[in-house]
């Protein structure tokens, strides 16, 4: 009988113990349970541009191109419709640093793209110097000597960029492809100089390349209704504002450099628009009614 108590005895004993095993599993917090699965925030990431790379420009053969003209415009960052271009961490200008910092970014001195510039060459050309007293122990001026001030990129507020303007006969289209790139300086003494000549390219960076720097800069903004878009979208695009300052055209006529908005560049801008409007037009002296009515006359003359 004892034996039989002490089996039962221990039976209560292994069941209470398993209850209260099961209960205190049970009565785990929720986060214990679910630490093995992957937090919501691993899946929200900021895109990774830092291997991206520009599609390449369509392909095109040489005899079937015939260049209209070559223009250079103005990019003015105050101009609000240019925005995009100063986003804090992601400017052109920041862009263009980092890319030159980075030695995968070449500047040239002019934009035949023959001369380069070193990083510290290219950065000196915007920098302010300063003449730095120099003192001995005893507080007197011996020397002196002059001293570069820190460069700040918020200070380029315009860039200028050149323009080939020209016929696709493959494509069958009027197409206009961004050279070149230049940040623009301000002319130390340009007091007595026109509006339109008191800034001058700090030096030039060839367009193709520069994407590649242009790609890794990421530029949507939710608040504006602008997802997933680089600043090389922007230029491909042409989502920004540039003013007309000067034309080349093949024949050799050139004309000098004008101020944004003048009749003269408004004049330019018109007949590269109705190029792009009339490529597809009959030839001068062509009539498509005639055209037209000639045809029908030998359908009717037709048995």
């Amino acid at each position: 009988m004892k034996k039989v108590e002490k089996i039962i005895i221990a039976t209560l004993f292994v069941l209470a113990i398993c209850f209260k095993t099961g209960f205190a599993q049970t009565a785990l917090p929720d986060s214990t349970l679910t630490d093995t699965l992957p937090a919501y925030d691993d899946n929200i990431k900021a895109a990774d541009l830092s291997q991206a790379r520009p599609f390449p420009y369509p392909k095109m053969n040489p005899a079937n191109v015939r260049l209209y003209a070559k223009v250079w415009r103005i990019i003015d960052l105050t101009d609000t419709a240019n925005a995009i271009l100063t986003i804090p961490g992601h400017s052109l200008m920041e862009s263009i640093l980092k890319g030159i910092a980075k030695g995968k970014l070449t500047p040239y001195m002019s934009n035949d793209y023959k001369k380069k510039l070193n990083a510290k060459q290219a950065k000196e050309r915007f920098a302010d110097s300063v003449l730095v007293p120099k003192f001995d122990k005893d507080g007197n001026q011996v020397s002196s000597k002059m001293v570069l001030n820190e460069f700040n990129p918020d200070v380029i507020t315009k860039f200028r960029i050149e323009e080939d303007v020209f016929f696709d006969k493959q494509r069958g289209r009027v197409d206009v492809r961004i050279i070149g790139l230049a940040p623009m300086m301000s002319i130390g003494s340009s007091a007595g100089l026109p509006a339109n000549m008191s800034n001058t390219p700090a030096f030039w960076l060839y367009f193709p390349q520069l994407r590649y720097a242009l790609i890794q800069e990421d530029v949507s903004d939710a608040d504006k209704g602008i997802f997933n878009i680089t600043l090389d979208d922007v230029f491909m695009q042409h989502k920004f504002s540039a003013s007309l300052v000067k034309e080349f055209s093949p024949s050799g006529s050139q004309t000098e450099q004008l101020d944004p908005g003048s009749p003269e560049a408004l004049k330019i801008e018109q007949k590269l628009n109705e190029l792009r409007k009339n490529i597809w037009k009959n030839p001068k002296g062509i009539d498509d009614k005639k055209i037209a009515r000639v045809n029908d006359t030998k359908k009717e003359a037709t048995p």
